[in-house]
């Protein structure tokens, strides 16, 4: 769309420090999102006139400074920051279609909202930098529809900032919060990399080198690899502290499965330790991620 053609966060101010890869590794340090939405939000008040209380999903993508959003709820995660859940609007419908998500409506996705809350508290809030995480980057929340009760669906976008999108099922059981969690913290995962990535390149991205991806089962750009080893390695630290921590067997279970396909799934890319793409950085970056 022509209003997010050219990437917002290419105009992060040159005064922006030098920050360590290895301090987004789990568990990273409480002031590093907050570090990151700082710049992330200057960025975004230069490109589009935004700030934290005037942005919105539809407000970004129409380029528009006219608050047009509605918001369904708001989900207190820390002090007084809120996560959003923003009405429907032909914007997003139309940005949803073009890369193939089908929003629920408000309807659903008000109901989903206790859902997310239950998410939060009972499974994220344990671990705070992972809340400071969602707490800083995540101001805007949209439900998705799924294929299916057993299929989860999320979803950001490098030229959208402080946005995910999350399938959540119809089912309120135990195993659905614990889905649900992991979706929040995938999309959040993203967001914050694709932050630091401005401040500091991991990847030469302007090669066209590519490998297959697990997650995605198809070939993927050196990008998504990292994306999806940073994303995947946070989640399996944060089941392996559930598994030590819980005495719930469906946690029990539900964090031995997702270790055990993670674990897979992280092997089979590590070949990508090779990729000519990689900076300095970079390559210190994967090391720590590739580590059992």
């Amino acid at each position: 769309m022509q209003a997010i053609a050219t990437r917002w966060c290419t105009l992060f101010m040159p005064s922006a420090p030098n920050l360590d890869a290895a301090g987004l590794t789990p568990p990273f340090e409480i002031s590093m999102p907050s570090t990151l939405r700082w710049f992330g939000e200057k960025a975004l008040l230069k490109s589009h006139a935004l700030t934290r209380e005037s942005y919105s999903t539809e407000e970004f993508l129409s380029n528009s400074q006219q608050p047009n959003s509605t918001v369904l709820d708001s989900i207190r995660i820390k002090n007084t920051n809120f996560m959003r859940c923003e009405s429907n609007s032909l914007e997003l419908e139309r940005y949803s279609v073009d890369h193939g998500l089908k929003l629920a409506s408000d309807a659903d996705a008000t109901q989903a909202i206790g859902l997310v809350e239950a998410a939060i508290s009972d499974v994220i809030e344990p671990y705070p930098f992972l809340t400071s995480a969602i707490s800083e980057l995540v101001w805007r929340c949209h439900i998705v529809v799924a294929q299916g009760d057993d299929y989860d669906a999320s979803f950001s976008d490098p030229a959208i900032p402080f946005s995910i999108f999350i399938s959540v099922t119809a089912q309120k059981d135990r195993s659905s919060i614990l889905r649900v969690a992991e979706n929040l913290v995938h999309e959040t995962m993203h967001l914050q990399l694709t932050l630091f990535e401005e401040l500091s390149p991991l990847i030469d991205t302007t090669s066209a080198w590519s490998m297959y991806s697990p997650w995605k089962q198809q070939n993927r750009p050196a990008q998504g690899i990292l994306h999806g080893l940073y994303v995947f390695h946070v989640l399996r630290w944060m089941w392996r502290q559930v598994l030590q921590t819980t005495t719930n067997k469906i946690d029990q279970a539900f964090s031995i499965r997702r270790i055990s396909e993670i674990d897979e799934q992280i092997c089979s890319v590590r070949d990508f330790q090779k990729s000519p793409l990689l900076t300095e950085a970079g390559k210190q970056f994967l090391r720590a991620l590739c580590d059992p």
